[in-house]
């Protein structure tokens, strides 16, 4: 009943005030926030301006304890000739309380000698039911797909399998959604309201327009949680049932995004023109918005195609990194003076509309486990989009974000006086505007007022030292081709036990080049700048060789002697069984696959690792000859990887238990005496049943299938599909 009562009341003010700005909280835990959605400006690395639109925290409401902040508190501030420059915000709900955020439309521009172009917003928080989700706000009419060609509507055209002919036939097409909750008009505050709103981490979000409003910068962080107070831990997640609270001493968001300055611009500059349509479709076709010859009027009346969105700068807490302000990227763990034992939760949520993949270098978890004395490095997953991931938390050390992903990870606090703690993306994102390096998604987490970590001191030694080497690795050869020493690792090559060498180069015999072959008194050498080389033995049997190389140029020398490998005996080769288990009716397994997989019934010792092995140390691969070549059991197709590098692809017609068997293969050739034999357990299915319901009103949906179109509306001629294109195609 309070909710139908808030509801009533929530009606009234609108029809009264029309204008919201509630001065108190409703006695039964509704805590308010004002919201501004409104344009902005930020300034990037290289100096490029970029337009955006924005949340700004509105003045705090008497009462209330829930707090709005930016998330870049050295944003600029407004002053009385320029607005304030762009950041998101963070909104802290404490927990079992419930929100309501009025938010205030400035969303208006107004082109020079014409009248305002309003816009309008809504807001959504994704992950928790609220503020008008589940009833959009406003529509627009389905774009006109009058005289569409056939291959447009393949539903709709001529049946399955005949020739196309003619103009295709369209079906109806409903209204499209504008927004996905209340919507606000431009000019106008109208309050949202969140009524139980769960522990955890949550993105803001516009929900209109989302592939244009969400780029231009409008989002932010709610966090749900009972935050750490006096020296008392916080609780991010209450104890359910038998599983424990998740507790925490500190606290810092880091919010992950983009910005295309192309499409923000070309975003700004059809607001701020005459004639801007909220609902026109973009259009490059002579008359359309999108064409330069279409004239004032047209031209640049509609938003960009949002399907060229090609972000060049990368930002946490909208701040891309500067290396040359460093301290703009360093963000305080709250409260600072937190040094308990439950760790510091960081809070990651993605904005952007590309996958990023955070990491915290250096960081630790958990604590030490015997016989190890320092904790396990990287960091502990702790709640996924607001959800407690259940039991023992898992260590990373980076984990996937995917456009619209949260994730709370618990990091230790560092030990005094240690540095701060970079985090950055590994899926790179690290460039700003393509060009400037040491850049992007790259921060600092600052726990217990840590300072940003030092320059190194780099002292290079002076002295150089060339050491022998020895390849006692050439295998005996009884016919021509007689097969290559390799040595493609620099870590195995020349260089590896030199001392201060950045290249070297043949000095015996005289005359050879780097990377060209060169002939040795028993074989051909090709010897790299890096040390690698290649030698092929010229003549059957073993015969040992030699050569000399220089470092860097002229420096010291060294011989490098090439001998004889011991043959290896088909015993020293070392098979055993191992099994695998499908949960379909195929199963692939990748390289090293069979040779590395732990053998069945098998206890690992130093002596004993348990998998395929030759005593020598010699590279294995499945033995693939005839007579010695895998064999399956009835029923099962097998495909080896034909490199014979372990991996494998097997299908079964029917659930059941199969084998084959196979032997290995050293690098000199010696095959295995034993053979191993490989389980493979496909069982029956399981007949999962899913129930999928309404996630608001809970109510059974029936039908969840969905039938996706690939939408063709730029026709392609499949007889210009050809590189080049034949005569008389648009590209030829």
């Amino acid at each position: 009943m309070r909710t139908n009562n808030f509801k009533d009341t929530l009606k009234a003010a609108v029809r009264v005030g029309g204008i919201l700005l509630f001065g108190g909280v409703v006695a039964w835990g509704q805590q308010q926030v004002n919201l501004t959605a409104g344009p902005a400006d930020i300034t990037m690395p290289d100096g490029t301006v970029v337009h955006m639109w924005g949340y700004s925290c509105g003045a705090a409401v008497t009462g209330a304890t829930a707090t709005c902040a930016n998330l870049n508190p050295a944003a600029p501030l407004a002053t009385t000739t320029t607005p304030a420059g762009w950041t998101p915000v963070v909104i802290t709900v404490p927990t079992g309380q419930g929100l309501t955020i009025n938010l205030t439309n400035n969303l208006s521009f107004t082109p020079t000698g014409s009248t305002p172009n309003p816009v309008p917003t809504s807001l959504v928080i994704v992950g928790q039911l609220g503020g008008g989700l589940g009833t959009p706000g406003a529509f627009t009419a389905s774009p006109d797909h009058t005289n569409a060609q056939p291959l447009t509507w393949p539903i709709a055209g001529d049946a399955p399998g005949a020739p196309l002919t003619g103009v295709g036939t369209p079906p109806a097409q409903g209204p499209r959604v504008q927004s996905f909750s209340t919507e606000v008009a431009a000019g106008a505050t109208t309050a949202l309201a969140w009524t139980a709103l769960r522990p955890g981490t949550y993105l803001i979000e516009s929900g209109t327009h989302p592939s244009i409003q969400g780029p231009m910068g409008l989002y932010g962080i709610l966090v749900v949680t009972t935050a750490p107070v006096g020296g008392a831990a916080g609780t991010a997640y209450p104890a359910v049932g038998t599983v424990p609270a998740v507790t925490y001493n500190a606290e810092v968001p880091l919010l992950l995004s983009e910005i295309d300055a192309a499409q923000n611009n070309a975003v700004s500059t059809a607001v701020n023109t005459a004639g801007f349509n909220e609902t026109r479709v973009w259009s490059g076709q002579p008359g359309g918005c999108g064409n330069p010859s279409s004239g004032t009027g047209v031209y640049q009346t509609c938003y960009p195609p949002a399907v060229n969105y090609s972000p060049l700068y990368y930002l946490f807490n909208g701040v891309a990194f500067d290396k040359t302000h460093a301290s703009n990227s360093l963000f305080p763990a709250l409260p600072v003076a937190a040094p308990g034992t439950a760790g510091t939760l960081v809070r990651f949520v993605n904005a952007g509309l590309r996958m990023h993949v955070p990491s915290i270098v250096g960081a630790q978890t958990g604590t030490a486990v015997a016989p190890a004395t320092t904790p396990p490095s990287g960091f502990s997953l702790i709640a996924e989009d607001g959800n407690p991931l259940p039991g023992v938390p898992r260590v990373q050390s980076e984990v996937f974000m995917a456009p619209g992903k949260t994730y709370d990870v618990m990091v230790n606090g560092p030990a005094a006086n240690a540095p701060a703690l970079p985090v950055f993306d590994r899926q790179l994102s690290l460039s700003g505007n393509a060009t400037a390096r040491d850049a992007g998604m790259l921060a600092y987490i600052s726990v217990n007022n840590a300072a940003l970590p030092a320059s190194p001191s780099i002292v290079l030694p002076t002295s150089v030292a060339a050491n022998p080497d020895n390849y006692n690795s050439l295998t005996p050869c009884s016919a021509t081709p007689c097969p290559a020493l390799t040595v493609s690792h620099p870590a195995k090559g020349l260089i590896a036990n030199d001392v201060n060498v950045y290249g070297v180069k043949v000095s015996t015999p005289a005359g050879c080049s780097a990377g060209v072959p060169c002939a040795l008194p028993h074989g051909t050498l090709t010897l790299n700048a890096n040390g690698t080389f290649t030698y092929v033995p010229s003549a059957t049997g073993t015969h040992p060789d030699s050569f000399v190389y220089q470092a860097n140029g002229t420096g010291p020398t060294a011989t490098v002697t090439l001998g004889a490998a011991p043959l290896e005996a088909a015993s020293g080769i070392t098979v055993g069984n191992k099994t695998y288990t499908s949960n379909a009716t195929s199963l692939s397994i990748k390289p090293a696959g069979v040779l590395s997989t732990p053998w069945d019934a098998c206890t690992p010792t130093v002596a004993n690792p348990c998998h395929d092995r030759d005593a020598a140390g010699y590279p294995l691969t499945v033995a693939m000859s005839t007579g010695n070549a895998p064999v399956a059991s009835g029923g099962l197709t097998l495909t080896m990887d034909p490199n014979g590098d372990g991996g494998f692809t097997a299908s079964v017609s029917a659930a059941g238990t199969y084998t084959f068997t196979y032997k290995a293969q050293n690098s000199q050739g010696t095959v295995s005496s034993s053979t191993a034999r490989v389980t493979l357990i496909f069982p029956a299915p399981t007949g999962l049943a899913v129930s999928v319901v309404d996630g608001k009103t809970k109510a059974s949906i029936r039908d969840y299938r969905w039938v996706i179109e690939e939408d063709r509306t730029f026709y392609v001629n499949p007889a210009c599909t050809t590189n080049p294109p034949p005569a008389g195609c648009p590209t030829a």
